[in-house]
C-alpha cells in the first residue's frame, strides 16, 4: 500500500510538472524580464561600460558599505540595480553582480534583450531627470544638477560627455 502511495504522489508531480511547465524556485538572474548586469552589457557595449566603471555609480555599494549602511534597504535600493524588482538585486551574497547602479537602473532590465539584441521591450535609450531624481531626491542630494551630472553618468570619455 505504502509503495502505490509514493507511487501515486511522484506520478502526479510529474504531471503537475508536465502540465505547469518549469517550476521557479527563488531568485534567478537568467529571467528573459530580468536583469542582466553590467558585465553582460559589457559584451556588446563595453567602451560605456569600461567608462561607467570609472563613476560613482559604479562604487555606490562600496560607498554604504564604508559607512556601514549596506544592510539598510532604504539606502540600498538607490545603492544597486534593481532591488525589490523581479529580477533585481537581492543581497550582496546572492546577486553581487548587480551591486551599484548599473546600466539597467536607469535604462530598465536588459536579460531579454542581452539575450536577444533586437528585443529592446523594456529598455529605456534616453532616461530623462525624472529617473534620477528617484534617489537623487531634494532631501538626499540637494546641489544635485541633472544638467551637469547626466554628462558623467557614463564616465568622462562618453559621448555628450564634458571634453
Amino acid at each position: 500500500m505504502m509503495k502505490k502511495c509514493s507511487l501515486v504522489i511522484l506520478l502526479m508531480a510529474a504531471g503537475t510538472f508536465v502540465f505547469f511547465g518549469s517550476v521557479r524556485m527563488g531568485h534567478t538572474q537568467t529571467d528573459k524580464e530580468g536583469y542582466a548586469g553590467a558585465e553582460k552589457c559589457a559584451m556588446c557595449h563595453g567602451d560605456l561600460v569600461k567608462s561607467w566603471k570609472t563613476t560613482r555609480h559604479a562604487k555606490a555599494l562600496a560607498s554604504l558599505k564604508k559607512k556601514s549602511q549596506d544592510t539598510l534597504p532604504a539606502c540600498v535600493k538607490c545603492h544597486v540595480t534593481g532591488f525589490e524588482k523581479d529580477g533585481g538585486f537581492v543581497d550582496q551574497e546572492l546577486t553581487p553582480e548587480l551591486a551599484g547602479v548599473q546600466c539597467e537602473a536607469c535604462h530598465g532590465p536588459a536579460a531579454g534583450h542581452a539575450s536577444n539584441p533586437m528585443n529592446k521591450k523594456n529598455l529605456i535609450a534616453n532616461p530623462g531627470e525624472a529617473t534620477c531624481r528617484a534617489c537623487h531626491t531634494v532631501g538626499q542630494d540637494p546641489k544635485f544638477d541633472y544638467s551637469v551630472k547626466k554628462k558623467l553618468v557614463h564616465g568622462e570619455n562618453q559621448k555628450g560627455d564634458k571634453q
